[in-house]
């Protein structure tokens, strides 16, 4: 494919602001993988210790049974997150390239057809008849161009083939296991701690990943600093009130 020539200028420009760092590229999925991590460990912890706290006896099993379990809920979970995401993204590959094969057969075989649609889908965006055909005139001289115009302003999907599957389905792996181990850490560290203390500093914890998901989505993304707090906070906060609320109903 030519590539015309660039001035220092322009590739200084798409570098300062059009460049996207590995992290900020594979975001989506940190902040996927992490919050169902941080929700779905501390479930396991707030259902046990809300159980347990109605029974003090059963502290050192509470210890066991939340460390057995979550520790089983982190690594299947995650696999199962990483892999579920990984299958995702070959899916919505397949389905789109099969979108496009079929667009560009159309294209090919009903040129006329596709040419009439292209004039009509930019009269819909706001041009003038002369302006559309102008511009389909140009199009048509372009294939691949076409059928991506096509794509996604006939069809409107998105292109997915950027996307790397093997990268994707990764890092919502490590971002779920990475976070959803915070609320497990006050157990693996516990001691002779009592469970209403282990518990409150898992809370604690949870709460501080919460947080820290927030100012990454904050810094990354763009969006204020209020605002992301209170999504993911209110949010995760919102599952593991209601998990602690769930297994306060039975006892141990």
């Amino acid at each position: 494919m030519y590539t015309p020539p660039r001035s220092p200028a322009l590739n200084i420009h798409l570098a300062e602001e059009h460049g996207r760092s590995p992290f900020a590229t594979y975001f989506k999925e940190v902040i996927y993988g992490g919050i169902d991590g941080i929700i779905t460990t501390f479930a396991v912890v707030a259902g046990f210790s809300g159980a347990a706290l109605a029974n003090e006896t059963t502290t050192q099993l509470t210890f066991i049974t939340v460390l057995l379990f979550g520790l089983a809920n982190l690594c299947a979970d995650g696999v199962s997150m990483g892999l579920g995401n990984f299958l995702s993204v070959r899916s919505d590959q397949d389905l789109y390239q099969a979108a496009r094969d079929k667009e560009t057969h159309e294209v090919r075989t009903n040129p006329e057809l596709e040419y009439e649609e292209t004039i009509d889908i930019m009269m819909q965006q706001g041009f003038t008849q002369a302006q559309a055909r102008q511009l389909a005139d140009i199009y048509r001289t372009n294939e691949s161009y076409w059928v991506d115009f096509m794509m996604t302003h006939e069809l409107q999907m998105p292109d997915p083939r950027g996307d790397n599957p093997y990268l994707t389905g990764l890092a919502t792996f490590l971002a779920f296991l990475g976070f959803g181990a915070i609320p497990l850490l006050p157990f693996i560290l516990a001691g002779d701690a009592s469970t209403e203390a282990v518990f409150q500093y898992s809370i604690l914890g949870t709460f501080t990943a919460l947080v820290t998901l927030a100012l990454l989505k904050w810094q990354i993304v763009g969006t204020g600093l209020g605002k992301s707090l209170l999504e993911v906070v209110l949010v995760g906060g919102a599952a593991a009130v209601i998990a602690f609320f769930v297994g306060s109903l039975f006892t141990i």
